[in-house]
């Protein structure tokens, strides 16, 4: 009906325009004749019937005309987009090239985008099917590396469950460790949530074989975490667990004295009474004697208090309000931060608030619990603290004591070291030297996804290559369009020489801070190893060539991105690194730093190639020879 519709519109459509035609003609030819002008319009009323039935007839056989067509058009359209819709589901489906010139034409452009996209699924599955293989190739030389390690190695998701594991875990954890299964039902889930907090820490637990060491280390992006056992026992020492279960049974032995002393008083067994309680006393200072290790670490202040009121609110349920003096930013307190944040939580009892503050008192840092009121009445002038609050405080070397409502606490903190902090620079000029662009033979077809590059920066104590030296070098590989974020290398040089401030201002070192570094001809060797069998890369390089080529490292080609920016938009104005790499969406870390102006160099050369391809440049002979004949590359440093 739609398309009945739509052909009488089209008809209708053509029998206005057919007549409107006829009717401005007669209009023209009849301008100025009155008498015939009459003439036709008698004719016309006389003739009526019969020009209605011309017209009829003619209207007719327009319609018996279009209508094939008309129809043909549309069903030969609707067939095409129905064809089309295969190429969806199997992209090595072809349309068949019938109906008008407009649709085949159409019909063959459809076909080559097919024919591309069935081209990239091919490539696509084929690459899917490498990344595979070599994910499994990797997953098994993972699993046979820790399998002999000689700690236990669990590898869970992020919600506890074990992925991977070794051997040595199995014999710590048990029989209840197994893929898929939970490890919050074999360890602390607590202790482990805090340790997630301080990866580089290592905690006492207790698993299900005994005493345990616990680090647990989290995995890029959120996707789960690595837990590292070792069984808590010190070579020629007692392990933790042991020592709290002598000190239970020296406390009783010592009681059990106390108690029999009235009683054993002037009896035969009075002589043996002392010489037990001299043998617990004894034996109380042996144990003591056995420590174990402690398990205080270095946190800063500002961390140390987000952790304490996170493990406030999962032990707790109370969520404390938190207030840190500005002074005690930054400091590092020693601290065992999981048993402190327990005995806080003992501390907190069955309050619903509670307040934590930090402040600083010298080489200390002040923490005060407020409580809404005192733990005991009013009568009881010194109430007890919480049994692993007290030992917590005691392993870190610091104080704690009860003050009315106010839990105070004195742990020992030093004040952490500070980085200057790096300014922009002025911008280097844009120059370069058209030797660089020379490669040998053998790599002048070789192509650009095929070959090793080495992006490399140097930070140096000024801009002329003649007087000022080199104090800092960083460089990563690049496979193809790969970068090898494992392979870098970076280095602090002494320049034997002040730095002027100038200098400083633009990469935030100073001569304090390279005075013990190691002279260059020491870093030296290990730069140049790391270059051989690469081609270099660098931004604006013939500035870095310049201070190279001094101390003996000529090494062409280069493969400049300022060039290959030039090159690939000529007509923007802005060829800066960090304009580039806002381009091509790389994150800006590290800029005017060696290795973190590297990095980007590198991750702008990954994302330049495929555009170089699609300009035509597949080789690195094509590109060196495109930016040879560019205007900037006749300009020599």
């Amino acid at each position: 009906m739609r398309e009945t519709l739509r052909f009488l519109g089209a008809l209708l459509l053509g029998l206005l325009l057919v007549g409107g035609t006829v009717g401005l003609g007669l209009f023209l030819l009849l301008q100025g004749e009155e008498s015939l002008k009459e003439e036709l319009l008698r004719l016309a009323q006389a003739k009526l019937p019969v020009l209605l039935f011309v017209g009829f007839l003619f209207t007719l056989v327009l319609a018996a005309l279009l209508y094939p067509v008309f129809l043909g058009y549309l069903a030969a359209t609707r067939a095409l987009g129905q064809e089309a819709e295969i190429l969806l589901a199997n992209p090595g489906h072809r349309l068949r090239l019938r109906g008008p010139f407009e649709l085949r034409a159409l019909a063959d452009l459809i076909n080559r985008l097919a024919q591309e996209k069935e081209a990239l699924e091919k490539e696509v599955a084929a690459r899917i099917a490498e990344a595979k293989s070599l994910l499994e190739e990797e997953r098994k030389k993972l699993a046979a590396l820790i399998g002999h390690l000689p700690h236990g190695v669990v590898l869970a998701n992020p919600k506890g469950q074990v992925l991977l594991y070794n051997q040595g875990a199995r014999e710590l954890l048990g029989e209840g460790l197994g893929v898929g299964k939970s490890l919050f039902g074999l360890l602390d889930r607590g202790l482990m949530v805090h340790a997630l907090g301080l990866p580089e820490e290592r905690f006492l637990t207790q698993g299900p074989r005994g005493p345990l060491w616990l680090q647990v280390v989290p995995l890029e992006g959120e996707e789960g975490f690595l837990v590292l056992l070792e069984e808590a026992r010190e070579k020629g020492g007692w392990d933790a667990a042991l020592l709290h279960r002598l000190k239970d049974k020296l406390a009783g032995l010592k009681a059990l004295a106390e108690a029999l002393d009235q009683e054993a008083r002037g009896t035969p067994l009075e002589p043996l009474l002392k010489t037990a309680k001299a043998t617990a006393e004894e034996l109380g200072q042996l144990v003591a004697s056995w420590e174990a290790p402690a398990q205080a670490a270095e946190v800063l202040a500002e961390d140390l208090l987000a952790l304490l009121a996170q493990a406030l609110e999962r032990e707790t349920g109370v969520s404390p309000g938190l207030s840190l003096e500005e002074e005690a930013r930054n400091l590092l307190v020693q601290a065992d931060t999981y048993a402190l944040a327990r005995g806080l939580a003992a501390a907190l009892r069955d309050e619903e608030e509670a307040f934590l503050e930090g402040r600083r008192e010298g080489n200390l840092l002040h923490l005060t619990l407020t409580l809404p009121k005192p733990p005991l009445s009013p009568g009881d002038a010194h109430p007890d603290l919480p049994p692993l609050l007290k030992e917590a405080v005691e392993r870190s070397g610091g104080s704690a004591w009860w003050a009315g409502s106010r839990l105070q606490l004195l742990l020992p903190a030093r004040e952490a070291p500070r980085l200057p902090a790096k300014a922009g620079p002025p911008p280097r000029a844009e120059v370069f030297d058209l030797s660089l662009l020379h490669a040998p033979e053998e790599l002048e077809e070789a192509p650009l996804e095929g070959l090793l590059y080495t992006a490399f920066d140097l930070e140096t104590t000024g801009l002329d290559p003649e007087k000022d030296a080199i104090i800092a070098l960083g460089a990563v590989h690049i496979l193809g369009k790969k970068v090898l974020r494992h392979e870098v290398f970076e280095a602090l040089v002494n320049p034997g020489r002040p730095i002027p401030k100038a200098s400083t201002e633009v990469h935030g070192l100073t001569w304090e801070m390279l005075k013990e570094k190691p002279k260059l001809e020491e870093v030296l060797p290990g730069f140049r190893l790391f270059l051989e069998d690469t081609v270099l890369l660098a931004h604006n390089g013939a500035f870095d060539m310049a201070f190279l080529r001094r101390v003996g490292i000529d090494q062409p080609p280069l493969v400049d991105t300022l060039l290959l920016s030039y090159l690939l938009f000529p007509d923007l104005q802005d060829h800066r690194l960090e304009t580039l790499a806002e381009r091509f969406g790389v994150p800006v870390i590290g800029r005017h730093t060696a290795l973190g102006d590297s990095l980007m160099t590198a991750e702008v050369f990954a994302g330049m190639v495929p555009l170089l391809r699609a300009k035509g440049y597949r080789t690195l002979g094509e590109v060196l020879r495109a930016c040879a004949r560019l205007p900037l590359a006749r300009l020599k440093y």
